[in-house]
């Protein structure tokens, strides 16, 4: 099992080949948001996660937005739920301990329960979707951060936890290295997103 101090030596190398214009990652696609974007999780917001190798088609988007109600409408309505709520939450990393921190992210669990009676949706689907909109506050969830703490893919709760104790226990380098860096909107790089890219580039 690593922790991010295993990767202090290599992260400023990981995160200038992420963030590098001219390499092939999604940093100038994915790490953006819409100017103007509302309160409603929009189509191309969930296509937008393909970015990060998930590989949505419309099967998974166009139910959403049906008529009519069932599970695939509800999910839409948890989506957007997370999206408001979250919006003005504190910084992942900067809660008490992970009681706090469930707490604040209890709008994105509700939407991770959402997806259970929804094909092809997961939580990692989920992270993918809402971390590009509130990259302060909701975990990109995929196999890489599992594997890296050694955590099975049912325990997304565990993720979190240990997500939040690393950076907590890497703050004080993890904060003056993102802090040079910032997204291609303009908007600074997160402590959050600074440690997935860390963790998830080769």
């Amino acid at each position: 099992m690593l922790r991010l101090e295993d990767m202090e030596l290599v992260a400023k190398d990981r995160l200038n080949a992420y963030t590098d214009p001219a390499n092939h990652y999604a940093f100038r696609t994915y790490d953006r948001v819409p100017e103007g974007h509302g309160d409603t999780v929009l189509p191309e917001d969930i296509l937008a996660a393909n970015l990060l190798s998930l590989r949505l088609s419309w099967k998974e988007v166009t139910p959403l937005f049906a008529d009519g109600t069932g599970p695939a409408q509800d999910l839409l309505a948890r989506l957007n739920d997370a999206l408001v709520e979250l919006r003005e939450a504190p910084a992942f990393e900067e809660h008490d301990d992970v009681a706090a921190l469930e707490d604040t992210l209890t709008p994105l669990a509700t939407a991770n329960r959402a997806t259970e009676k929804v094909k092809n949706w997961t939580a990692v689907t989920v992270s993918k979707v809402l971390h590009r909109h509130l990259p302060h506050t909701v975990p990109i969830i995929d196999s890489r951060v599992r594997e890296f703490y050694g955590l099975p893919r049912t325990n997304v709760a565990g993720v979190r936890a240990a997500l939040f104790e690393d950076i907590r226990n890497n703050e004080d380098w993890l904060s003056d290295l993102a802090a040079a860096y910032h997204r291609p909107d303009g908007q600074p790089l997160s402590l959050l997103r600074a440690a997935d890219i860390i963790i998830w580039t080769p």
